[in-house]
């Protein structure tokens, strides 16, 4: 297990030092590293994933030309830690922790004095003839897109995963690896959200109604990633899968 997480935090180290795109409002640099969260989560128990995350963040922000610099204090590494954590709970089947870890991230951001739930208002005013363009916010809330990952965690999709895993097809395995991605990559996101509502305050409450523009773009680049680098990954790698799942016991066998 030691040797296998040395592995998998190389290898998270590679994304983590690609840039996607510019953080709004402050310096620094979202990353690729949320393309590579399902293949730590599928061999990874959550304790030894969030380990592989952090060590992977350390050593990515000091390579020399990484965009992976520490942001927050140092504190960016939750985002990935929290998305590879849930990831492992759901392939292990322990959807109550990862629905209730999910909730109670958005929970934080929503009572975080420096967030807002609709920033259409906050927008500012164009000049002639753009003035007419707002953003549909209110009625769409923020985090929309969170809610519709949320749904997608407490829906039949996030059943069976593990086999789906370990034995599904091609078409199977790719499904599998969107489904956990996006939830994912959803909770990493709202995750750097309260970190930077909380540390950057006044330019985060001017910030969200850009945000709120870019970050669905964003995210779907990292989930198509996701499932174009996992998919092979995690196919040639089936006997290992096998392997070491075949060794934990299944939650749902100890509650019944």
């Amino acid at each position: 297990m030691i040797t296998l997480t040395a592995s998998l935090t190389a290898l998270y180290v590679i994304p983590r030092t690609i840039i996607l795109d510019r953080l709004i409002g402050v310096s620094g640099a979202i990353t690729f590293s949320g393309i590579i969260t399902p293949v730590l989560g599928v061999f990874l128990v959550p304790s030894y994933g969030i380990f592989a995350v952090f060590l992977g963040t350390m050593i990515a922000a000091f390579i020399p030309g990484s965009a992976g610099t520490l942001k927050f204090g140092g504190l960016d590494f939750l985002g990935g830690a929290l998305n590879v954590a849930l990831i492992s709970f759901l392939v292990r089947g322990r959807r109550t922790e990862a629905t209730f870890m999910y909730v109670a991230t958005l929970g934080l951001f929503v009572i975080n004095p420096n967030t807002e739930i609709f920033v259409g208002s906050n927008f500012p005013s164009l000049p002639v003839p753009f003035q007419w363009l707002r953003l549909p916010s209110p009625p769409i809330p923020y985090l929309w897109l969170h809610l519709v990952a949320l749904g997608v965690l407490v829906s039949p999709l996030t059943r069976n995963l593990r086999d789906r895993f370990t034995f599904g097809g091609r078409r199977s395995l790719a499904e599998a690896v969107l489904v956990v991605a996006f939830i994912g990559t959803m909770l990493e996101h709202v995750t750097g959200g309260i970190l930077y509502a909380s540390l950057f305050g006044s330019v985060a409450l001017r910030s969200w109604p850009f945000i709120f523009l870019v970050y669905p773009f964003e995210r779907a680049i990292i989930v198509l990633g996701a499932v174009l680098v996992c998919t092979p990954l995690l196919l040639a790698s089936r006997d290992l899968i096998a392997r070491f799942h075949l060794q934990e016991v299944k939650p749902d066998s100890r509650l019944t």
